[in-house]
């Protein structure tokens, strides 16, 4: 990476690497594209010195494009805004998911008659620690179901 990614990672999209200024600067770009077809139609409609039907023509693409360049624009600005907020849950989730494993597997400790008193070793569960867990957790409550 070079340096000015470096300085602000934060800004840049997680899944195309565009930042959010190239967005921003995108939509001020379809903005005045857009701005100089509806100039170019204005000047042909009132029958301006040099202007002729061809640019009537331009002026539609160009309104065409520019109103393409905005939404382009803003669709990326949201994909970006929406990465970074999927980005921020998931660094705050690691910690919030710990303590919930802990208290999981607290509650099949008791749930398998273990004695409480004894204290749980605080141990990091693996992905697959955690998902026999859960399938363990699942039978207890269809045993219990039955019963």
């Amino acid at each position: 990476m070079s340096e000015q990614e470096n300085k602000n990672p934060e800004e840049k999209s997680t899944k195309t690497g565009v930042p959010m200024r190239t967005y921003l600067i995108m939509i001020l770009a379809g903005v005045y594209v857009a701005y100089l077809g509806v100039s170019l139609c204005q000047n042909v409609i009132k029958g301006a010195d040099g202007s002729n039907p061809g640019f009537m023509v331009v002026g539609v693409i160009f309104i065409v494009l520019g109103v393409v360049f905005v939404i382009n624009g803003i669709r990326g600005s949201l994909r970006v805004s929406k990465a970074q907020k999927e980005q921020e849950n998931i660094e705050k989730e690691p910690a919030d998911s710990i303590s919930a494993s802990e208290n999981v597997e607290e509650a099949s400790e008791a749930s398998e008659g273990e004695d409480e008193s004894s204290p749980a070793p605080a141990k990091k569960m693996s992905l697959a620690d955690r998902a026999n867990l859960v399938s363990r957790m699942g039978d207890v409550n269809e045993e219990d179901e039955e019963l």
